[in-house]
């Protein structure tokens, strides 16, 4: 009896290990809205694209503007592939900008509501035709959806795309795939992602025949990832209605944490600065809840723990832009995991290497040539605000 009960306690506990990594972010409007053409009702009716490569939102004000997203962010189709998406449109088509460079770049928007094609001729017609399948949306509910930019050189050709919060959220999509030193299929491999990993990506670059993602995460931020193995996932937001708290002053950084959501959020006072996904504490070394002042910083710190205060032995040397709040919780970048918008930490906040030094570089209490530096009446840390 006794090993049954210990076998299944096994089981139990590897299930439930399974389902806390798997517990990837749920859908919001970022992703539910994927496809669509959205109206700021309380803007006038200003123009958005929700582009489904990146689940972020693009302005379509002008007809120069439409231009740029038809231009920039459609998708090339031979003329035998555009015969057979017309004659089926899978649903994985809905809400793409078709161009067939074979006929002279037509331009189609595969409607998100009936897989219909419209054709758009130049970016009067795309702004007219995409205002005639716009939704309306409440600009509360419009500042969800995080906003990309275009940039463009001098001759209108895109050279880079800008995200709202430093980079966008995917998960692989395969068992096993590689990451590589430089955006070539020759480079180095510097190691694997795995199906249940999410990463941000930083930037786009094609090369070598493929178009590559450079990434942040935890064990190869700056590496180099082929796009084809990641698929984007809903995107982190702040709280619709954040409450500040009384101890942050006027113009100071502060973080607040939605442990439910996996999302954590800098501000700078009532501005929402970057949204991001996290690790927080699993449900047996749960992350503390309330309202805390950062207590000391260190670029490097060296994290050791085992039951029955965590739920195994670990030591982990060199921890990278640590944040302590309250004793030995902290915020803090990341270099074993790759498990971000999980519970599986030991109460620690895990977010990315590139993150964690945006948020550490910005933030009370400031550094001046050293490596660790205490809060003090005149330095004082930066508010952790946790809550579900």
């Amino acid at each position: 009896m006794k090993l049954l009960k210990y076998s299944l306690f096994i089981i139990v506990s590897f299930f439930s290990f399974i389902v806390s990594v798997l517990a990837f972010p749920e859908d919001n409007l970022s992703s539910l809205l994927s496809g669509k053409i959205l109206l700021d009702v309380d803007k006038n009716g200003e123009a958005w694209y929700v582009y489904p490569g990146d689940f972020h939102r693009y302005y379509l004000g002008t007809p120069t503007d439409a231009y740029n997203v038809m231009s920039n962010l459609s998708l090339g189709v031979s003329n035998d592939d555009f015969l057979k998406i017309a004659s089926t449109t899978p649903d994985r088509f809905r809400g793409l900008i078709l161009i067939k460079p074979e006929d002279d770049g037509r331009v189609y928007y595969v409607n998100p509501t009936d897989k219909s094609l419209v054709y758009m001729a130049d970016g009067i017609d795309a702004l007219v035709v995409m205002r005639q399948f716009a939704l309306g949306i409440t600009n509360m509910d419009l500042k969800t959806i995080p906003m990309g930019k275009i940039i463009l050189d001098n001759f209108g050709k895109q050279i880079s795309r800008q995200w709202q919060y430093l980079g966008w959220w995917g998960r692989v999509n395969k068992k096993y795939v590689n990451v590589v030193e430089e955006p070539r299929s020759d480079s180095k491999v510097l190691g694997k992602l795995y199906i249940t990993n999410t990463v941000k990506v930083l930037d786009i670059i094609k090369s070598d025949g493929f178009t590559w993602y450079k990434i942040d995460g935890g064990r190869y931020p700056g590496a180099y990832i082929d796009s084809f193995f990641i698929n984007v996932i809903a995107q982190p937001f702040p709280e619709k209605k954040v409450l500040i708290p009384d101890s942050v002053q006027n113009n100071n950084y502060w973080v607040d944490l939605n442990i439910s959501k996996k999302v954590l959020t800098l501000y700078k006072y009532d501005q929402d600065i970057m949204s991001t996904y996290v690790s927080v504490g699993s449900p047996q070394t749960p992350t503390a809840v309330g309202t805390y002042n950062v207590w000391l910083k260190m670029e490097k710190a060296r994290m050791v723990g085992a039951p029955p205060i965590a739920t195994h032995a670990y030591d982990l040397p060199d921890v990278p832009w640590v944040m302590y709040y309250k004793g030995s919780f902290a915020v803090h970048g990341t270099y074993w995991h790759d498990d971000f918008g999980t519970q599986r930490s030991a109460g620690c906040t895990n977010i990315t290497q590139g993150d964690a030094k945006f948020i550490f570089d910005l933030t009370n209490p400031k550094m001046e040539n050293m490596n660790l530096v205490l809060s003090t009446i005149d330095n004082a840390g930066m508010v952790v605000n946790n809550h579900y």
